[in-house]
């Protein structure tokens, strides 16, 4: 007579080939092929431009090919980004009931809809003009702060992914939040700790405090309209994550790209020391510049987003979708993009594609892509830049021993970016003594436009 341990385990194996079967039975032949292996060595294998993994429930689709991932774009109603960020406030933010039905309304995809009309606030809020100047200005100001106080001590030992993690999260809540940086620094790590709904409550109130007195209206911030001071406190400590948690990632591993490549190191320092003006023994670097004279500078910053990013973009399938004739997309399921996948022909312009001298829109996603950008993105990408061109005028950074190991890549943990697996202690040593001005003019109101469908945008 078979034990029990043997009439469970023909069990489970009983019922994992009917599911099994059961996928092969419900899929539709104009659906992307089913198979059973993951992720770039499925590609590498099946060089399927778009396939269905062979698990059961919910149809999910992952994206090989750039051309596919463009059309995928294209169906903004059908396959929207837009119940992702609502289940988030809902799930994440702890956003009440009420505060749901308002963001969701009668239709989460209305145009006129609570988040549209927040998404495109948001955007413009963000946009190149008088309003990111202003914003990249206060995190100059942070910025060079930090780089006073080091000049301050000497040569002084720190820990690399700190120093660049705290000056980009100073900055940026100084920038964005008026008034309240500090109180980010004591409760944001908690968020994702054990104790993180006290923390997500500590924070929640200081929201409440800061924009029931009004205190927003010094900083950068946006926040919902139509919602209690609540749920828009408890908004927005989601959204504060949103706007830290990959910049200093991102920043970090430009910097460490720059630093441990010889070359790269020597072209990029030649390139921002041009932006160095000295008179009367003061130096001056006026870092608007770093968006538009350090194309350099830009290639490093987009080449690191595009080889550490880790991030897959979803879009829920709300309607049977047919991509290009060709693949057939059932309703209720999702759309997996992952970004780490290899395609060595993503940044031609001329020769494969006839009509056009651009690469497409879709080769670069570091953040995001189509008609889901990141918002914020022109304010992180001139954070990032400027921490880079500041590292490489004003000190000189000896890694331990001398020499530069791998990079330590960890885990992205629900990043965008990895952190490091371990921190390093390196030299910083102040290049110059004297007075230095780090100013950030008008001169320019540009942005940089890091993502193709902005340099798209710009030029059409």
């Amino acid at each position: 007579m078979p034990s029990a341990l043997a009439l469970a385990a023909t069990a489970i194996a009983v019922i994992y080939s009917f599911l099994r079967a059961l996928v092969y039975l419900k899929h539709d032949s104009r659906e992307p092929k089913p198979i059973d292996k993951f992720y770039k060595r499925m590609k590498d294998e099946t060089h399927l431009p778009i396939y269905t993994p062979n698990i059961p429930g919910v149809p999910v689709y992952i994206v090989n090919s750039l051309e596919v991932l463009q059309r995928v774009d294209r169906h903004i109603d059908t396959l929207p980004f837009a119940p992702m960020k609502a289940q988030t406030c809902k799930k994440v933010c702890s956003v009440s009931q009420a505060g749901i039905s308002k963001i969701y309304g009668n239709n989460l995809l209305a145009q006129d809809g609570c988040l549209f009309s927040h998404e495109r606030a948001s955007a413009q809020a963000g946009a190149p003009g008088a309003s990111l100047n202003a914003l990249s200005r206060s995190a100059g100001k942070v910025f060079a702060a930090a780089f006073d106080r080091v000049e301050a001590r000497g040569r002084t030992s720190v820990d690399l992914y700190e120093f660049v993690h705290d000056a980009i999260f100073n900055a940026t809540t100084d920038a964005v939040y008026a008034g309240l940086p500090m109180l980010f620094l004591g409760f944001l790590p908690n968020i994702l700790a054990r104790r993180a709904c006290k923390a997500r409550q500590r924070l929640v109130a200081a929201f409440i405090d800061y924009f029931g007195n009004h205190k927003h209206l010094d900083g950068g911030s946006l926040f919902f309209t139509g919602l209690s001071l609540v749920d828009k406190a408890r908004i927005e400590v989601g959204q504060v994550a949103a706007a830290t948690f990959n910049t200093a990632p991102g920043a970090y591993w430009c910097v460490w790209a720059i630093l441990s490549d010889p070359a790269v190191f020597k072209d990029c320092r030649k390139e921002v020391m041009r932006l160095v003006d000295e008179a009367n023994g003061t130096r001056t670097i006026d870092l608007v510049h770093v968006r538009t004279e350090c194309p350099l500078l830009l290639s490093t910053l987009q080449e690191v987003m595009r080889f550490y990013g880790t991030a897959a973009s979803l879009r829920l399938i709300y309607e049977d979708t047919v991509l290009g004739d060709e693949y057939l997309l059932k309703k209720g399921g999702a759309v997996l993009m992952p970004n780490a996948i290899v395609d060595h022909t993503r940044f031609l312009k001329a020769g494969r594609r006839n009509s056009s001298n651009k690469h497409p829109a879709a080769a670069f996603r570091g953040f995001s892509g189509g008609h889901v950008l990141y918002p914020g993105r022109y304010l992180a990408s001139t954070e990032m830049l400027a921490l880079m061109a500041l590292i490489l005028v004003r000190v000189d950074v000896v890694p331990p021993g001398g020499g530069w190991p791998a990079a330590p890549i960890g885990l992205s943990a629900g990043r965008a970016l990895p952190l490091p697996s371990k921190r390093m202690l390196v030299d910083f040593i102040p290049r110059a003594a004297g007075k230095w001005r780090v100013v950030f003019t008008d001169k320019d109101n540009s942005g940089v436009d890091v993502v193709a469908e902005d340099m798209h945008s710009t030029n059409s």
